[in-house]
């Protein structure tokens, strides 16, 4: 009896250990521009695309202060 219960035992350690260790896979919600927190996928895609389309179409500015030796 014992031995069973010890066999339980581990695979239930080993199930939560399994649990802990996996990674997010989705968005499940987001927050828009404006503060409020969406769940419908359709929202959520809008505002990720609104989010890389600033982030891919913004300039970004350079001073060319950067020195470095030849290689």
């Amino acid at each position: 009896m014992e031995s069973t219960a010890r066999k339980k035992n581990v695979y239930r350690v080993a199930k939560q250990m399994s649990k802990s260790r996996q990674d997010v896979v989705g968005v499940n919600c987001v927050k828009s521009a404006s503060g409020k927190v969406l769940v419908e996928n359709d929202q959520v895609k809008e505002v990720w695309r609104k989010y890389m389309e600033k982030q891919l179409n913004g300039e970004n500015t350079w001073n060319n202060a950067t020195t470095c030796e030849n290689v």
